[in-house]
């Protein structure tokens, strides 16, 4: 995880149920895919979490999901337009027990993924430089395999 820090933060979005996170950093540009519970912290605030794209924001509570109208993504634009305004980046990054991932964002932010599934087949979360095929992080590591 120490490749992270240094990394400017690009985005917050989400794919389907997958939460994305977008860095960049020396020219690459990672991407966290978080498909198991996920959340972002403001000091004591929680902003949002994987939970919230269950919940509309606006619209029909049937659609919203699927047209990405959910609290997440409103939360989620709302906080990629603060950080590339304001330029944010990633100042450390560990990786705790059984797949705990934690990255501290400059401005007391933090991102946490936790791997809430059993079974080592099932992913989890993954790390990957998003133009080279060949450098993915995956967690558990025996996932797809």
């Amino acid at each position: 995880m120490a490749e992270l820090v240094g990394c400017r933060v690009v985005e917050f979005s989400r794919t389907v149920n997958i939460a994305i996170v977008g860095f960049q950093g020396d020219g690459v540009e990672k991407r966290l895919h978080a498909q198991c519970p996920f959340r972002v912290t403001h000091r004591e605030q929680l902003l949002f979490g994987s939970v919230d794209m269950l919940y509309r924001d606006t619209g029909d509570a049937e659609t919203a999901f699927d047209e990405y109208r959910t609290k997440f993504d409103r939360q989620a634009r709302q906080l990629t337009g603060m950080v590339t305004e304001h330029e944010c980046f990633v100042e450390s990054a560990a990786l705790g027990p059984v797949g705990l991932l934690s990255a501290r964002l400059s401005g007391n932010v933090v991102v946490e993924v936790f791997p809430a599934c059993g079974g080592r087949n099932v992913e989890q979360w993954r790390l990957f430089d998003w133009h080279d095929t060949s450098r993915h992080f995956v967690y558990p590591d025996s996932a797809g395999k």
